[in-house]
């Protein structure tokens, strides 16, 4: 992987929640901050987009409003949406995916596994689909030919690594970069918090609790140097004793 890749993340907006709804079973009813947000990857060959955030019109039917949407916050940046050429959704989660539309152009990259889970009719089970937003826009997505599908493990024509981190949904991806920092991970919603990580807490939205647990110890086998977390105000955290790991493997 390119070293001169650097992560950007990006704010869209925030709410407060139940903290068992995002850490297992672990303080219910005491309120915890929900960061909305998604990620720019500046690299040698342009930017790529990881996820979108949720769609501002849906997130407002939902209860609250986007600080600014995906679209107002590249602009902001001097990136025209329209010439944005990759983007990775980690999963198609309604505040992950909800604006996929909004970047016309660019190639999108996605687990096998995820898409065979929005097609399975479970998925339309009220308890499951709550999670899902825009349907038929998705359903335009994975038709397209602009689509591109990762069976496990991949690395990218820009370098990015591709790492499958199933629980939350059985096809949740990370994003692996390589920066002058170090390692990085773009865990998303296998570590939505940083206490997810810090104290083996799987993600309280799990459709497959061992995929979870798994997928938490894949990440502390890589022995990131930084973790990009989903939800948690503080955006990227420094896991304790990773770097001192990655050295005696």
């Amino acid at each position: 992987m390119n070293s001169r890749f650097r992560i950007e993340p990006v704010e869209i907006a925030r709410r407060e929640a139940d903290s068992s709804s995002f850490l297992l079973h672990t303080d219910p009813g005491k309120p915890i901050t929900l960061v909305y947000r998604f990620w720019l990857i500046h690299g040698p060959d342009g930017v790529t987009v990881v996820d979108t955030g949720p769609d501002a019109g849906e997130a407002l039917e939902r209860g609250f409003p986007v600080e600014r949407d995906m679209v107002a916050a590249l602009v902001e940046r001097g990136i025209d949406p329209a010439k944005v050429g990759t983007l990775i959704l980690t999963h198609l989660h309604w505040d992950h995916a909800g604006a996929a539309d909004l970047l016309p152009e660019a190639t999108v990259w996605l687990q096998k596994r995820e898409v065979a889970f929005f097609n399975d009719p479970v998925r339309a089970h009220s308890s499951i689909d709550r999670y899902f937003g825009r349907h038929e826009m998705i359903r335009d997505l994975l038709a397209s030919p602009r689509l591109n599908l990762v069976d496990g493990d991949a690395t990218l024509p820009n370098g990015l690594g591709i790492v499958p981190l199933g629980g939350h949904t059985p096809g949740l991806q990370g994003v692996a970069v390589s920066t002058e920092e170090g390692l990085s991970i773009i865990a998303s919603d296998a570590v939505p918090f940083n206490r997810n990580y810090i104290d083996d807490l799987p993600n309280g939205i799990v459709h497959d609790l061992e995929q979870a647990i798994g997928s938490l110890e894949r990440l502390r086998s890589l022995a990131p140097d930084f973790i990009y977390t989903g939800h948690d105000p503080e955006p990227r955290f420094t896991p304790v004793g990773n770097a001192d790991t990655r050295k005696q493997t």
